[in-house]
């Protein structure tokens, strides 16, 4: 059962935050969020897709998981989120139909919670579940009867394969609980990459070639850029001296990086000193970085 204990695409106009730092304001919950999931994984705590029927409004532990909430679900309100354990007051939804009637959220809604698998539990198609959702769904105080049927408009359709279903789990949660997309590209990409695992073994000056998402983008003014990345494994901190940013700024800008460098071990601290940057698209609609400038 879940217990109620909480666990508290493109660059913005920048604003200002402490002295001499410039930020471009994020969704700064999704990113911490996706931080957390990948802390997790690395201790061996799983974190799970959210549900109708097990979800609140905000992430919650769930035996010894972590159970993602609503609010974790784009474009879905604290307002809404509420709605749908008030309703679930009078017991777990037993349909789609179901669902609608009593939560009465909006159609958009309904189908961001599809993308997001909090319909898994009641069908694991999540193409079906988004025909039902247009079959049955109408404006609040004109939803379907349940007992209307429906069975003959339904239509034999395909579920999505695991790539159709990690994209839009990065579209609708801005993570992939059940796993990183970096996983996922690594048979696509070269294979002489290193990743974050394999750096920390290397010694100073050791030439790194290795790739990931860009999760964090810092720059003191006018001094060098940090960038981290991400991959299946950890973090991967790079350090981008003006001379090189400046050539390949447009490239730095996007989400996903392969990068050649040179390993820096300083005081117990490596970072990959970059000199060559590539970029690689993987996500139609990637999630958004933390990013200073």
């Amino acid at each position: 059962m879940a217990d109620r204990r909480d666990i508290d695409d493109s660059y913005m106009q920048s604003g200002w935050e402490g002295p001499g730092i410039e930020i471009w304001p994020e969704e700064d919950d999704y990113i911490m969020w996706r931080s957390m999931k990948e802390d997790a994984k690395r201790h061996g705590v799983q974190v799970l897709n959210p549900d109708v029927n097990r979800s609140f409004a905000s992430c919650a532990v769930e035996d010894e998981t972590i159970r993602l909430g609503f609010l974790n679900v784009r474009g879905l309100g604290t307002t809404t989120a509420e709605e749908i354990e008030t309703a679930r007051l009078k017991g777990d939804f037993s349909g789609i139909g179901d669902f609608l009637e009593r939560s009465g959220v909006l159609e958009e809604t309904a189908f961001n919670l599809a993308g997001a698998g909090a319909f898994d539990s009641l069908e694991k198609n999540r193409r079906k579940v988004k025909w039902e959702i247009g079959l049955r769904y109408r404006p609040v105080n004109r939803q379907l009867p349940l007992s209307l049927p429906i069975a003959q408009d339904m239509v034999d359709l395909n579920a999505p394969n695991s790539w159709e279903r990690m994209t839009e789990e990065y579209n609708m949660l801005s993570l992939f609980p059940s796993g990183h997309i970096m996983a996922r590209m690594r048979p696509r990409l070269r294979n002489d990459l290193q990743t974050s695992k394999d750096v920390p073994a290397l010694g100073d000056r050791a030439k790194v070639i290795t790739a990931g998402l860009v999760v964090r983008r810092q720059r003191p003014r006018g001094k060098v850029v940090f960038i981290t990345l991400e991959d299946e494994f950890g973090h991967i901190p790079l350090m981008i001296f003006p001379q090189v940013y400046e050539q390949y700024e447009s490239r730095f800008r996007l989400p996903f990086l392969v990068v050649e460098g040179n390993l820096s071990l300083k005081e117990g601290a490596h970072n990959i000193v970059v000199n060559k940057v590539q970029a690689f698209s993987a996500l139609e609609k990637v999630p958004t970085s933390k990013d200073w400038h």
